[in-house]
C-alpha cells in the first residue's frame, strides 16, 4: 500500500496496529532493492503478525517528508497506535534486521528473530 499526503490520516491516525513506514525515491538503487524484498516477502511476514506495512515516495509526498525529516533514502520507521515512532533507520540493512523489527513491533517472537536473534 502506498501512503500519501492524502491518506495519512486514514492510514496512521485512524489506525490500531502498528505501521511500518518504507520512505524511498524511485531513483535510488537502494530504495529499488529494498522495495522489492518489502513487496516480494516483508509485506506478507509483517500482515500475519499483525503489522502494516506501507512505501512512501518522498518525491510526490513533500508533506510527508518534511514531517518525518526525511533528508535520505532509503528511510524506514515505525509508527505506533499510540503515535510514537520506534526503530528508525537510514540506509539499508540486512533482511534479518526488518524480520525481527516486524517481530518486535509485534510484540512475538517470530521465525526469523529465532534465526537471526
Amino acid at each position: 500500500m502506498e501512503l500519501t499526503d492524502k491518506n495519512y490520516e486514514t492510514i496512521i491516525k485512524n489506525n490500531n496496529k502498528p505501521v511500518w513506514i518504507d520512505f524511498y525515491s524511485p531513483s535510488c538503487g537502494p530504495c529499488q532493492m529494498l522495495g522489492a524484498f518489502v513487496e516480494e516477502k516483508l509485506r506478507l511476514y509483517a500482515e500475519e503478525r499483525g503489522v502494516q506495512v506501507v512505501k512512501c515516495n518522498v518525491s510526490v509526498n513533500p508533506k510527508l517528508a518534511t514531517a518525518f525529516k526525511i533528508d535520505s533514502v532509503p528511510f524506514t520507521i515505525a509508527v505506533m497506535p499510540d503515535e510514537k515512532l520506534k526503530f528508525p533507520e537510514i540506509g539499508m540493512r540486512d533482511e534479518g534486521y526488518y524480520y525481527k523489527v516486524i517481530d518486535k513491533l509485534a510484540g512475538k517472537r517470530g521465525f526469523f528473530s529465532r534465526i537471526f536473534g
